[in-house]
C-alpha cells in the first residue's frame, strides 16, 4: 500500500471510492470542503482534487507567493465528463490528472498514485534545493568572525529558509547560562540587541536549551498547562504584535553541546504578508511543519558551529589584546613618566585612520582601511615601543642631560673645589700671620684680600654650579651653548699636589652642551634602536593573515619622508601610509604629554604649530597632517 504521509483534500462534489482513497491515506488524513478559504492553510504538502477554477486560483496564488518548487498536488475534478479543459491547466506542471464520475477504480488509482509521485518528486526537489541553500549559508556563516555580524545573519538566513515573519537567538555561556541576544521582525520593520539579557529556565528557549530538543507549537497562547515550559507575552504587549507559531530549536556544536536557541515565530503563507491587523495574522499565519523543523534543525547545526567558532575567535581576540596590552604595560612599568603614552597614540592613530578613510582630498581617495586593517593599526601604535625592553633602563628613563650618579659627583667635586680654595686661603693667612710683626700694616691688608678673593671664588663656585644645574635641564627646541657654561670649564682649583684640576670633564661639559633634548650620541643611538627592538622582537611572533603586516608598520613609525629619519632612513615611498599615520599621532603626543620629567608639556596650539613646521620641511605627511587637524583628531581626552 502506498504510504504518502500527506493529505488528501477533496472537494465536497467530487465522487470518490473510498477503498481508493484508503489506500494512499487514513482517513483522519482525508478532508472534504466546500471553498478554497477552508483549507488555505492546509494545501502545502497535500493532494487536492479540485475543481478546475479552484485550480487555477490556487496555482494563480501559489505563483504570486513566489514559490521555488510545488508542495502540493492537483487533480482536476469534472463535475461534467464532457467538461472540456483549458489546455494551460492541463499542462501545468502541479497537475497529476483529471478525473469524473465514469472514471474507474483503476484510473481513480492511477490518477492519485501520479499525484503523490508528483508531490514526492516536488518534495525531493524541493529538499535538494533547500539542502544546497543550507550548505550554501553554512559557508557564508563560517567564514564570519564577528558574533553579533554572525547572530543577524543566522537570523535572516533562518527566516527566509522557513517563510518565518520573526525570529530570536540566544546564546550560552561557559556556565550553562542563557542569554537572549538578538531578535528580528519583518513586520515591523525592527531589530534588538538586548546584550546579552538572562533567559528563564522554563521559559520555551530555556526548555531547549536544556532538553537540546526542537519544540514546534501552532499557537503560543494554547500551550497545554502541564508543559515544562511557558510562553511571556510581554514582549508581544511592548511591540503591539501576536506570536502564534513557534518552532524553537537547538545550536549545538560539533561535541553536540547546546551553545544557543534559535526561535522562529510565524511562519507564513506569503513573504510579502505584513502582520499589523488581527485578521493579518488570522489570515497569513502557518503552523510550522516537519519540512520546516528538518529545515531549521540543518541550519542550526551549521549555525552552533559558527557560532562556537565566532565565540572561540573572539575568547582569542580577548586573549590576544589582553596580552598586548599587559606587554605594553609591562614595558611602560621600566619608564613610568612615559605612562599611557603607547595607549594615547594608538587612540590618536585610529582617529586619524577613520577621519583619513573617511576623506575624499587629493592623494587620500586610494586610501581606505577594512576593520581587521584598522585592528591591525592599533596592535602596532600599541605596540611600536616594545623594543625599549631592549634599552639599558638609565638611558631610557633619563630626565637630565647628566646622569643622575654622574651630578652627584659633579656636585662633589665642586665641595671639593671649595675646600681646595678654602685650604689654600687658610695656607696663605698662616704664612702671613707668621710675619704679622715685621709690618702690621701690611697684614691687615693682606689678610682682607686673601679673605675677599675666598668669598669671591666660594660666590663663583655657587654661581657656576647654578649655572650647571641650569644647563642640565634638557631643553625641547635647540638652544645655544650659554656663555656662563663656558667659563666654568675653563675654571681651575688646586689639587692635593698644588695641580690645576677642572670643575668639568669634557664628556660632562658634551652633555652639558646638548642644544636639544637630554641624550648625548651614544645614548640616543641607544634609545633609537628600540625600533630596531621592536621590529626584531615582534617579527618572532606568528602573526594570523590579517595582521601580517603589524611588524613593518611598527618599525617604521620614526622615519621622515626626507630621509632624516631612523632607523633606515626611509624614503617617503617605503613609508606605509599606516606608519605615517603613527608618527604624526608620537610626535603630538610626545609633544603635548605633561607626565615628562625633562620637560613640561606643550599646549596643543603649540604642538600643531611643531607639527606644522614639520610638514612644511617635509618631513611629516601634510595631508595626513591636515586630516589630523581639520578631523579633530587631536581632540583626544587624556
Amino acid at each position: 500500500m502506498p504510504d504518502i504521509h500527506s493529505s488528501l483534500l477533496i472537494v465536497q462534489e467530487a465522487e470518490l471510492d473510498g477503498e481508493v482513497l484508503e489506500s494512499f491515506a487514513p482517513p483522519e488524513r482525508q478532508r472534504r470542503f466546500t471553498t478554497l478559504g477552508e483549507i488555505r492553510k492546509d494545501i502545502e504538502g497535500s493532494v487536492l482534487v479540485i475543481t478546475p477554477k479552484m485550480a487555477q486560483e490556487a496555482l494563480a496564488r501559489r505563483k504570486t507567493e513566489n514559490a521555488s518548487s510545488s508542495k502540493f498536488a492537483v487533480i482536476l475534478w469534472a463535475n461534467n465528463p464532457q467538461q472540456k479543459m483549458d489546455r494551460v491547466l492541463l499542462d501545468h506542471p502541479q497537475v497529476a490528472g483529471v478525473l469524473d464520475v465514469t472514471c474507474s477504480k483503476e484510473v481513480v488509482y492511477a490518477a492519485f498514485k501520479s499525484a503523490t509521485a508528483l508531490l514526492r518528486q516536488g518534495g525531493e526537489q524541493r529538499a535538494t534545493q533547500m539542502l544546497e541553500h543550507v550548505l550554501e549559508i553554512g559557508r557564508a556563516l563560517a567564514s564570519e568572525k564577528d558574533l553579533d555580524t554572525l547572530l543577524g545573519l543566522i537570523l535572516t538566513h533562518a527566516r527566509h529558509l522557513t517563510g518565518a515573519d520573526g525570529a530570536s537567538i540566544y546564546t550560552r555561556d561557559s556556565n550553562g547560562k542563557l542569554y537572549f541576544r538578538l531578535w528580528q521582525n519583518a513586520s515591523t520593520r525592527a531589530t534588538s540587541d538586548a546584550q546579552k539579557a538572562l533567559v528563564g529556565d522554563y521559559s520555551i528557549a530555556g526548555h531547549v536549551a536544556r532538553q537540546g530538543k526542537a519544540v514546534m507549537l501552532d499557537d503560543a497562547y494554547a500551550i497545554e498547562p502541564t508543559a515544562p515550559y511557558k510562553f511571556n507575552p510581554a514582549s508581544d504587549r511592548s511591540i503591539g504584535y501576536h506570536t502564534k507559531s513557534l518552532l524553537t530549536v537547538p545550536l549545538t556544536n560539533k561535541a553536540n553541546e547546546v551553545v544557543g536557541v534559535l526561535q522562529l515565530i510565524n511562519r507564513k503563507n506569503n513573504p510579502d504578508a505584513v502582520l499589523r491587523r488581527p485578521e493579518d495574522f488570522e489570515n497569513h499565519v502557518l503552523p510550522f511543519d516537519d519540512s520546516d523543523r528538518a529545515i531549521a534543525m540543518a541550519l542550526a547545526g551549521q549555525a552552533g558551529v559558527a557560532l562556537e567558532n565566532s565565540m572561540l575567535y573572539a575568547d582569542i581576540e580577548n586573549l590576544f589584546e589582553g596580552f598586548i596590552k599587559a606587554s605594553v604595560q609591562a614595558i611602560e612599568a621600566r619608564d613610568p613618566t612615559t605612562a599611557g603614552h603607547s595607549f594615547r597614540v594608538a587612540d590618536f592613530t585610529e582617529r586619524i585612520a577613520v577621519a583619513a578613510d573617511r576623506a575624499d582630498a587629493p592623494g587620500l581617495r586610494d586610501v581606505s582601511f577594512t576593520k581587521e586593517q584598522l585592528r591591525e593599526l592599533r596592535y602596532a601604535s600599541l605596540l611600536h615601543d616594545f623594543g625599549k625592553v631592549g634599552v639599558r633602563e638609565n638611558v631610557l628613563v633619563k630626565a637630565k642631560k647628566l646622569q643622575p650618579a654622574h651630578l652627584d659627583l659633579l656636585k662633589q667635586r665642586f665641595r671639593y673645589a671649595r675646600a681646595s680654595l678654602e685650604r689654600r686661603a687658610y695656607r696663605r693667612l698662616l704664612e702671613l700671620h707668621e710675619m704679622r710683626n715685621r709690618n702690621a700694616g701690611e697684614f691687615e691688608v693682606r689678610r682682607r684680600e686673601i679673605e675677599q678673593e675666598l668669598a669671591a671664588d666660594r660666590a663663583r663656585l655657587d654661581e657656576f654650579l647654578l649655572h650647571v644645574l641650569h644647563a642640565n635641564e634638557p631643553t625641547v627646541s635647540h638652544a645655544e651653548v650659554s656663555a656662563e657654561l663656558a667659563e666654568v670649564v675653563t675654571f681651575r682649583f688646586p689639587g692635593e699636589d698644588g695641580e690645576e684640576l677642572p670643575l668639568l670633564h669634557d664628556f660632562e661639559f658634551a652633555d652639558l652642551a646638548l642644544s636639544k633634548g637630554s641624550l648625548n650620541a651614544e645614548e640616543r643611538a641607544q634609545i633609537e634602536s628600540h625600533v630596531s627592538h621592536t621590529y626584531a622582537f615582534l617579527s618572532l611572533i606568528p602573526w594570523t593573515k590579517n595582521l601580517a603586516n603589524l611588524p613593518a608598520i611598527a618599525f617604521s613609525h620614526h622615519e621622515k619622508l626626507d630621509g632624516s629619519g631612523y632607523p633606515r632612513r626611509l624614503s617617503a615611498d617605503k613609508i606605509p601610509v599606516q606608519s605615517r599615520i603613527m608618527t604624526i599621532a608620537d610626535i603630538y603626543d610626545a609633544l603635548t604629554a605633561g607626565d615628562r620629567p625633562y620637560k613640561q608639556g606643550l599646549p596643543a596650539e603649540k604642538a600643531l604649530d611643531i607639527l606644522a613646521a614639520e610638514a612644511k620641511s617635509a618631513k611629516i605627511d601634510t595631508t595626513l597632517y591636515r586630516v589630523f587637524v581639520e578631523s579633530g583628531a587631536w581632540r583626544l581626552q587624556r
